[in-house]
């Protein structure tokens, strides 16, 4: 059987027909299985900060009767992949931390040692140890352990949600029957699932996982999806490597000189008035955010429309003949929103992008590589010279050394293409480093006997040009 590292899990949504009776049992199930779910992470946490080792294992059978083996099986294996996630998003802060330091680099070198480990709590008495054990203090008190008490989903493997295909009932495609906290008496659910499903379970390599998801929704709705499980795509072996970076006034733009979603920033500029008008009048009445069910509506309308956006760009990328990509890492914020929308779309977006291109990785077989973004935006890609006045307008780039031209996510997404080839992606260094060796390299180029970068700009240089944007079906060509 292959290894569960080599198959790729999609998530599609289902519908049901339950009568009052099944919701009811599955909404009296939520609270305990959050309570489970607290436990369950406590039990991983506690002596992952006491000994700095995370267990390979935990007993669950000392656990409360509240539910039953079997649900606590599937409630630790929740809890543990809540904090999987929440170590991986602290190992890239951590990294982040150690290169935007002053540190010496001996000390970044043992500090990064211990964060590929994940060993911040380590009861190691040197210096690296108890620089760690500071930042991840730091990094903890601003992202605290997944708090299990607001976890509205219930992740059910197949021990308690059994999924299968009628064998007389021709209504609907799939039944569930869920184990709930009447012992004994399981419900059974109707599932009608997303044509997509039935495709690719049907004439694709996907197929159905013995796994069902339930979300129980702040005003008692239920969602439930259905997984499918599919072998990993072969990486592309053949084909382009692309640049790309992203924003919000051209969502994507890539080093083939194209301009993808041009018209979502105009969207969320009249979304976000909408949005500022109604939390005036939220606050006006004394009304909690996630109170009214507009504002949920409209965060929810927001994060599907950007969700759609990036999921159609990536999906039109991946048909033509590209092998890698080439990516920053995510930031959507924009001057010209407010700082809610600002919050809501650096959320969504960056959620969806990070999610699509894990699809790409797992289902197209497209190699998805990571660079350091600093300075992409103020660099040259012609001679080399950074400087912030480089970059007077956000759509134009003109270099102040060479007259080199350009639109600027476009030469921003070259810089990061070119950005590959350095040891890393130069992830594991700093801004300030990265300046220091950029501005050298500039220096060393074109004045070999040295000590003249600041005055670089004045080097009369040949102009080079690039021709200006084309806007074809919706999209720049550069």
């Amino acid at each position: 059987m292959a290894s569960k590292t080599s198959m790729a899990y999609h998530a599609y949504q289902a519908k049901s027909p339950m009568n009052q009776g099944k919701v009811e049992a599955l909404r009296a199930l939520l609270p305990v299985w959050r309570a489970g779910l607290t436990l369950a992470m406590s039990c991983w946490t506690r002596p992952f900060v006491q000994s700095g080792v995370l267990p390979r294992w935990i007993d669950s059978k000392g656990f409360p009767d509240m539910l039953s083996q079997r649900q606590w099986d599937s409630v630790d294996r929740q809890a543990r992949a809540a904090l999987d996630s929440w170590i991986a998003l602290r190992e890239d802060e951590f990294r982040k931390t150690v290169n935007g330091s002053t540190l010496s680099p001996d000390l970044k070198h043992a500090l990064h040692r211990i964060n590929l480990r994940h060993a911040w709590w380590e009861s190691v008495a040197d210096d690296a140890h108890k620089m760690a054990r500071r930042i991840i203090k730091h990094l903890r008190e601003r992202v605290p352990f997944p708090d299990m008490r607001r976890c509205r989903t219930m992740s059910m493997d197949g021990k308690i949600a059994r999924v299968g295909t009628p064998v007389n009932a021709f209504h609907f495609q799939y039944w569930a029957v869920v184990s709930t906290l009447d012992k004994g008496h399981p419900v059974r659910i109707p599932l009608t699932v997303d044509p997509r499903m039935n495709e690719n379970t049907l004439h694709g390599d996907e197929q159905a996982a013995n796994h069902l998801q339930a979300r129980i929704n702040r005003d008692g709705s239920i969602d439930l999806h259905l997984m499918t499980v599919k072998a990993k795509a072969r990486k592309r072996s053949s084909g382009m490597v692309i640049g790309m970076d992203w924003g919000l006034k051209s969502l994507f733009a890539t080093s083939q000189g194209q301009l993808h979603g041009l018209k979502l920033y105009t969207w969320l500029q009249q979304r976000d008035k909408e949005l500022t008008a109604l939390t005036r009048a939220l606050a006006k009445s004394g009304i909690r955010y996630r109170q009214s069910r507009r504002y949920r509506n409209l965060n929810k309308r927001i994060r599907d429309y950007t969700r759609n956006e990036v999921n159609r760009i990536l999906n039109l990328l991946s048909r033509q003949e590209i092998r890698e990509i080439v990516v920053e890492e995510l930031d959507f914020r924009n001057g010209g929103l407010s700082k809610k929308m600002n919050r809501i779309i650096s959320r969504a977006g960056r959620n969806a992008v990070k999610a699509k291109l894990k699809d790409l990785e797992d289902n197209k077989g497209i190699t998805v590589t990571k660079v350091n973004p600093a300075y992409t935006s103020q660099e040259c890609p012609s001679c080399g010279y950074v400087n912030p006045r480089n970059r007077p307008t956000q759509e134009h780039f003109r270099c102040t050394c060479c007259g080199y031209r350009s639109q600027a996510d476009i030469n921003a997404s070259h810089n990061i293409l070119a950005r590959r080839s350095r040891e890393d992606g130069w992830r594991r260094i700093g801004r300030r480093q990265i300046l220091a060796m950029l501005l050298r390299e500039h220096d060393e180029r074109f004045h070999p006997t040295g000590g003249h970068a600041a005055k670089s700009a004045a080097t009369p240089r040949v102009v080079s040009t690039t021709p200006r944007v084309k806007v074809t079906s919706g999209r720049k060509y550069h």
